[in-house]
């Protein structure tokens, strides 16, 4: 039997449910890092999930299961709540201003700041429903992007003596059924959320430090199911979008000229990007050669169509100018 590698008690558990595949990783902050003491992936056995969204909960649960069980037999530690992100085709964000006043001067504490972040959460939500969307929405995560201290722009209210208190939020939403089929299935599991946030709020914080963000700049999140947005700008993240669109769809085109499954259609396509040639069968058993030339140009117009709707959205997010750079990340950006 294999040694359990070191992990805290004061370890923290996160799952990343994709389209492709479930991966969970165990960790713990070390001298201001976070340190992964253990990380698993494992692929969905069917397309289980389509777009971000869940259809099959109970495949999802457990796959999930699958991953939890490896990473309590690594660790050595009972794993019963999670951290989660979520992604989804219906991405709703508002941005809105709130202000507090006091009577008198009083000196902000974590209370107030809080306070102030959810009655804006709620003035948000409260907006969208007044749109009369078809869809009931659930708030996945919020951004501040900037605070006031009696109406003068601040970084932190903290500590401050204030009259009043302002704050400039970004706050993002889904349809109530995406939320809802992530918590079904990480129940299914046998595991509680502890935690959730959207995948572009998670991957910003991973890949573009706040010294960065004084920058205008983008960073797509190109998935299996989707391509998540994120944009900064004068040291805030500014926006949220997505595209229902990613490397799924490449994969489709893959296994309808070769009529293959989609499972060897997604090894074609990553095989595709090395120089050895390409053997497979196709669905009548019959086996060929291919050169990952003939992939890659097969796959050319597809992949064109998805840079320009990522292009396209940023512009859109960022007041139709382009962004300084974008990073981008994700299975899918490959």
């Amino acid at each position: 039997m294999s040694e359990t590698v070191f992990c805290p008690d004061d370890f923290v558990f996160g799952l990343d449910i994709g389209t492709r595949n479930v991966v969970g990783t165990v960790g713990y902050m070390k001298n201001g890092r976070f340190q992964a003491a253990a990380i698993v992936s494992k692929e969905h056995d069917t397309r289980a999930m389509l777009d971000g969204q869940i259809h099959d909960i109970g495949k999802v649960g457990d796959t999930i299961r699958i991953v939890k069980h490896q990473l309590e037999t690594m660790t050595g530690k009972k794993l019963k709540e999670v951290c989660i992100a979520a992604a989804g085709r219906v991405l709703r964000t508002v941005m809105v201003h709130e202000d507090v006043e006091f009577e008198g001067e009083v000196r902000v504490d974590a209370e107030n700041v809080y306070s102030l972040e959810l009655i804006s959460v709620e003035k948000a939500h409260k907006e969208l429903k007044q749109k009369n969307e078809k869809y009931k929405f659930y708030c996945v995560g919020y951004t501040p992007v900037r605070y006031f201290l009696n109406d003068y722009a601040i970084n932190n209210l903290e500590g401050h003596k204030a009259e009043k208190i302002g704050i400039d939020l970004l706050a993002t939403f889904l349809p109530e059924e995406v939320g809802d089929g992530l918590y079904a299935a990480v129940d299914y599991a046998g595991l509680t959320v502890a935690n959730l946030t959207l995948e572009p709020i998670a991957a910003m914080n991973v890949a573009i430090p706040e010294q960065y963000r004084l920058l205008n700049i983008g960073l797509v999140d190109v998935g299996a199911g989707t391509s998540d947005i994120c944009l900064t700008k004068d040291g805030s993240i500014v926006a949220y979008g997505m595209i229902p669109s990613a490397g799924d769809e490449l994969t489709e085109i893959i296994a309808k000229e070769y009529l293959v499954d989609f499972a060897s259609a997604e090894k074609i396509k990553l095989a595709a990007g090395k120089k050895k040639p390409i053997t497979y069968k196709d669905i009548m058993g019959i086996t060929h050669k291919l050169a990952p030339h003939d992939v890659q140009m097969l796959i050319d117009g597809q992949l064109t169509k998805l840079a320009d709707d990522v292009a396209d959205k940023i512009c859109e997010l960022n007041g139709d100018k382009p962004v300084s750079a974008v990073f981008v990340v994700g299975g899918g950006g490959k």
